[in-house]
């Protein structure tokens, strides 16, 4: 559950939980990316992901969804319940540089009122630690993603990040360079290439054990739901 607190720029959350994320033995991240506006589909996607991860990345284009999430999670404590306690976004090429909240106000697990966060502010490069690993977060724009990794990953290793996220291409994509983890999740509404609508989920394991990645295909159903299946 998320305490819908901005303490950091580009992160939702209060500074125990990131503490706390940094010192997992073990974690889970749940990757999103270029939503374009359908909020409804990233809502979906933390009811039914959000649940089990410590974590929720969204690489930039939509931030503006995410931020109705955080306004329907305020009302709905149910699907608070859903939502990671810890979200990282980054700034798209398609992302104003701050967003207004309108949260109800909401308490902690004593009663106590929480100190709601009225702005976010978006930054085009975000980094977070969960389990003794650096990550950074980016949209991928300035780094020229379009034409190759090399450029992020450069970026990655000049700051010592064990992962790098980024969106952008609206295709999914994932390779290891050296130790790095780069790793695009796809879009989940407006895919490229030939791909289907994705997201990921990243499993950190314990020590140096490598990470597990799993992309989810989003398919609509006949009654205008949405179901997930493993894609390969």
């Amino acid at each position: 559950m998320n305490s819908l607190c901005i303490e950091s720029p580009s992160i939702i959350g209060s500074t125990a939980d990131m503490e706390a994320l940094e010192h997992k033995r073990s974690g889970k991240i749940l990757v999103v990316s270029d939503s374009h506006g359908d909020c409804e589909l990233v809502e979906k996607i933390i009811t039914d992901f959000g649940v089990d991860c410590d974590a929720l990345v969204f690489c930039g284009d939509g931030i503006a969804d995410i931020v109705a999430c955080l306004e329907e999670a305020s009302r709905n404590d149910s699907f608070r319940e859903a939502l990671p306690p810890v979200v990282v976004c980054a700034r798209g090429n398609g992302d104003p540089e701050s967003f207004s909240l309108d949260l109800e106000p909401v308490e902690d697990e004593d009663g106590n009122p929480l100190p709601l966060a009225k702005t976010l502010t978006a930054s085009p490069l975000v980094s977070f630690r969960l389990a003794g690993r650096t990550i950074i977060v980016a949209h991928g724009h300035r780094y020229m993603v379009d034409l190759g990794t090399d450029v992020l990953h450069s970026v990655a290793e000049n700051l010592n990040a064990d992962v790098a996220f980024f969106g952008h291409t609206h295709r999914p994509h994932r390779e290891e360079i050296g130790a790095t983890l780069i790793l695009n999740p796809g879009s989940c509404s407006r895919p490229r290439g030939g791909n289907p609508p994705t997201i990921a989920v990243v499993s950190f394991p314990g020590g140096t054990e490598r990470y597990n990645t799993e992309f989810f295909e989003i398919k609509k159903t006949l009654f205008g739901g949405w179901d997930f299946s493993i894609f390969h």
